[in-house]
């Protein structure tokens, strides 16, 4: 009987032993548990950003006036009765 004891506390050993330092133990179970509680982090930031998108385009669809300022800064485009003048900076000569 004494054998089967200790023959059952040696392969629990074993299996311990496999259990904490091998592929799939619970040192990976940990990590992935960390990997999983950033992407989550993650996904909710997203979600926020999706939101705050999915609210400028139904300001788009609903505001012209939102479509005309976009399309004056990021375009470049004017009205028909407008006169685009387009000012050039010049690098200072302090160097010289």
């Amino acid at each position: 009987m004494k054998k089967i004891y200790l023959g059952l506390a040696f392969l629990i050993l074993i299996v311990q032993a496999r259990l904490l330092s091998s592929d799939g133990g619970l040192g990976e179970l940990f990590a992935l548990h960390e990997q999983l509680k950033t992407l989550e982090i993650s996904l909710e930031e997203q979600r926020l950003v999706n939101a705050q998108l999915v609210e400028q385009v139904k300001e788009l669809q609903s505001d012209t006036a939102s479509v005309e300022t976009i399309a004056r800064q990021t375009l470049g485009m004017v009205k028909e009765d407008e006169v685009f003048i387009n000012v050039i900076e010049l690098k200072s000569a302090k160097g010289k």
